[in-house]
């Protein structure tokens, strides 16, 4: 067994997740259990649930090693994952969703990963990936347009995985500025890294809550995919003027 002491982040962002937080915390801290070269900690960022997700994310906190932000509102998906990148002292960090889509089971794998690679991406489209239940139609097109545009200027096969692991070498000195939903895609865009890592994982059905995107999101999704494939262009090499 491995016997480097990997020191993590996990950031997770909340809105009305009071059935869901309990259920993911336990079932992360069991599965890392096995692992003691494994130091993780969670950040939990919630907006302002009504729901009463932020009090019941107090009260994991004296239980499990979580800190939690209280934010005042809905600020965006993008911003409380920055949040919680600053609130980290740790050179690792991760984000997760809270709502039991993430299935915890491949944690100790990927974080391990992190050793080899500086990015590590719970990938929905590796062949061995599993998706439990079916999205609806417009949900399903919505993602696979935006996949399929992501693809052209990132190059790994899920750009828009809200599931990732990533030094925190990655993101110094770069400025992050997405509000929405898809961070990661913007880390790949601007971030300081050689190697990148896509490990399969199950794609769990929501049991207790309900999508969080609306037409606000996609609409600052495909504005963040314009800007960003700007500014791709524009880094790359010219090809040299024939003499």
């Amino acid at each position: 067994m491995n016997n480097k002491k990997l020191s993590i982040s996990i950031i997770i962002p909340t809105y009305n997740e009071c059935k869901n937080i309990p259920i993911l915390v336990e079932e992360i801290f069991q599965t890392i259990a096995p692992y003691p070269h494994l130091d993780v900690e969670l950040i939990i960022v919630d907006d302002n649930s009504p729901d009463g997700t932020g009090a019941i994310a107090d009260e994991l906190s004296k239980k499990f090693p979580v800190q939690v932000i209280h934010r005042s509102g809905k600020c965006g998906l993008g911003s409380a994952v920055m949040a919680g990148f600053r609130q980290s002292s740790r050179a690792l960090l991760g984000v997760m969703d809270g709502d039991l889509s993430h299935d915890p089971a491949v944690l100790p794998g990927m974080i391990s990963k992190l050793e080899e690679c500086d990015i590590v991406i719970g990938s929905r489209f590796n062949p061995v990936s599993q998706m439990e239940g079916k999205w609806p139609f417009f949900r399903k097109l919505t993602s696979q347009v935006g996949v399929f545009l992501a693809k052209k200027i990132a190059n790994v096969s899920d750009p828009l995985s809200g599931y990732f692991f990533t030094k925190r070498s990655v993101i110094e000195k770069v400025s992050l500025t997405s509000p929405g939903y898809k961070i990661l895609f913007e880390i790949l865009v601007k971030g300081n890294y050689s190697q990148c890592c896509e490990v399969p994982f199950i794609f769990r059905s929501r049991k207790f809550s309900t999508s969080k995107l609306d037409l606000t999101e996609y609409l600052l999704f495909f504005k963040q995919i314009l800007f960003l494939g700007v500014r791709k262009l524009m880094r790359r090499p010219r090809t040299p003027s024939p003499r």
